[in-house]
């Protein structure tokens, strides 16, 4: 664990991503506490995207399976640093929020932004291009979410959007996503890296 946060944070890219995610989401925290809660846990999934699909874009995945041959312990390292950096940036970002008296929505939007984090990275072990897994969130967000389900409960980033002003159901809603997304990704872990 203490090398994948090593390398998280001594990747410029990884700062540079922090940075951005964490000034749109505070950008857009001054005018709603909901548009805010969006934008962090976009940000949560966006930061464990670049920090785990560095690794398979730099090539340097085959030498960390090769040093840890229980991929999985290497899956889990990666979950606790984009759950770390996501809650980082859901604090840093929400000041706003925090300012305007919205206190427990900012708690339960930190409180929950690791989960989307680890959501993010266990996609990433899966799909590994992190263009083809960001711009097929925002095209599942804009489509699935935004325009046929209506940011509603159900699917995961309305039900992030919702667990971030305290609604429980929708908790566990983003909690079965991301236990379903575990298995994929343990069987995607064991694929070879060959033809990436």
């Amino acid at each position: 664990m203490r090398s994948e946060l090593y390398r998280s944070v001594s990747i410029m890219s990884s700062w540079l991503a922090l940075i951005g995610f964490a000034f749109m989401a505070a950008l857009f925290g001054w005018f709603s506490r909901e548009a805010w809660s969006l934008f962090a846990g976009l940000g949560a999934f966006g930061i464990a995207v670049t920090v785990t699909a560095q690794h398979f874009q730099h090539r340097t995945m085959v030498l960390v399976y090769l040093n840890h041959p229980h991929r999985w312990r290497v899956l889990i390292a990666q979950c606790f640093s984009a759950a770390l950096l996501g809650t980082l940036l859901a604090a840093v970002s929400g000041v706003a929020v925090l300012l305007d008296d919205n206190a427990a929505h900012y708690r339960s939007t930190v409180l929950v932004a690791p989960v989307m984090a680890v959501f993010g990275t266990l996609c990433t072990a899966v799909v590994r291009r992190p263009l083809w897994l960001i711009g097929g969130a925002f095209a599942w967000l804009l489509f699935a979410e935004g325009i046929i389900n209506r940011m509603a409960i159900g699917l995961p980033f309305g039900s992030f959007a919702m667990a971030s002003g305290g609604n429980t159901k929708a908790l566990l809603y983003l909690l079965a996503w991301t236990a379903a997304a575990i298995p994929v990704a343990l069987w995607a872990i064991h694929r070879d890296l060959s033809s990436d």
